[in-house]
């Protein structure tokens, strides 16, 4: 089934065969373009799809992971120094091969319940995500709910620890009106009104998804802090069922380490690191971004920027830029593809921009009039 190759290339844990997929290869390619040009542009998207399948991860990936935390690990839900915190993220890849294969990614947290006594609370939060790929338009929808509980412990409550958990719905589809058959083919030359010949019965499909994450954080001044989680999606292993064809959706594992080291009173250093594991399928991500702060005293920040430089094992180098101002942040990043693909990508990847903003009920003017940190949370 040729078109629902080209439609599906992106979903990485479909591909694991090549004779999962019936091909017919006519003497000329779907526009009537010499067999020899044919065959070369038909490598070049199997070439794609298999390195596609084998970029060490199966679900969607943004490159800033961060920047949506619920989808990250569901313990992050309310994790944050704010009253709420909403964030977009679009990312955009293979432009310069194919069909670009489009990521947005959307969620909002904010914390319900507060016990200052027991420096503790309960957040709540919601996010979506949509991926679009391929000839066929495989999109596939994500809507869920997170729930997590957090609570300061240690001396001076400067270690942080948060259980969450995530439930939703996914929506898989693709448009077959777009699929192109051998047997659409006539002396040589494509006629879309020709029939198919292929039963396809199912085009649409919803699942039910859950899972679950744990993190802990520790504070030991104003300036520097350390963060470790770690999560696992599909809990339930919901069936990915399409026609004739069904199989479970594996779990995937993940974890996560983000920090801040001050150098000066200026710039500090921000090392990060990603993993995650689904099946035979694994992706790693580390590297570290600068930060340069613009202060007006020890506690308010007017202004910072900073960038950084990852990589992805053995698929990408990735560049970043980021603009805080007050309680919003731009973000940009910008992969350079080095797998074996590259030949046909000519380092071009995917381009990422995130928007987040966090709404905080008090802030702190001047030395000694501090609030209570959950009056600012």
């Amino acid at each position: 089934m040729f078109a629902r190759f080209i439609g599906t290339c992106a979903e990485y844990d479909q591909i694991t065969d090549i004779r999962d997929f019936e091909t017919v290869i006519h003497p000329t390619d779907m526009h009537g373009v010499p067999l020899r040009r044919g065959l070369r542009g038909f490598a070049l998207l199997l070439a794609l799809c298999l390195t596609v399948s084998m970029l060490r991860a199966q679900d969607y990936h943004f490159s800033q992971f961060y920047s949506q935390p619920v989808t990250l690990n569901p313990s992050l839900t309310g994790a944050f120094d704010g009253v709420f915190r909403a964030a977009v993220t679009e990312r955009t890849q293979w432009l310069s091969v194919t069909k670009p294969f489009l990521t947005i990614g959307a969620g909002i947290d904010g914390a319900i319940i507060k016990d200052n006594r027991r420096q503790q609370m309960l957040a709540l939060g919601a996010a979506f995500t949509a991926d679009k790929a391929g000839d066929l338009h495989y999109t596939s929808l994500q809507a869920l709910a997170s729930v997590s509980y957090i609570k300061y412990v240690g001396r001076r409550s400067r270690h942080k620890i948060g259980i969450g958990a995530y439930a939703g719905m996914i929506n898989n589809s693709y448009d077959i009106l777009w699929a192109t058959w051998g047997s659409q083919y006539r002396d040589g030359q494509y006629d879309p009104n020709m029939p198919g010949g292929e039963n396809i019965p199912m085009s649409n499909q919803f699942l039910f998804d859950c899972g679950a994450g744990l993190f802990w954080s520790y504070t030991p001044n104003k300036t520097n802090t350390f963060q470790l989680g770690a999560a696992a999606a599909h809990l339930n292993r919901p069936f990915d069922d399409f026609g004739t064809l069904s199989s479970r959706l594996p779990i995937r594992y993940a974890a996560h380490f983000l920090s801040r080291i001050s150098l000066t009173r200026e710039v500090s250093i921000e090392p990060l690191l990603y993993g995650s594991w689904q099946r035979k399928f694994s992706e790693y991500l580390f590297g570290a971004n600068v930060e340069y702060f613009q202060r007006q005293n020890s506690y308010k920040t007017l202004f910072s920027f900073g960038g950084g430089l990852f990589y992805r094992w053995n698929d990408a180098i990735v560049v970043d830029f980021f603009f805080d101002w007050q309680n919003l942040r731009l973000g940009a990043s910008y992969d350079l593809n080095v797998s074996r693909f590259i030949h046909a990508t000519k380092i071009r990847g995917g381009f990422e921009v995130t928007l987040s903003y966090i709404f905080r009920k008090k802030s702190i003017t001047r030395l000694g009039k501090e609030p209570c940190p959950f009056d600012i949370m």
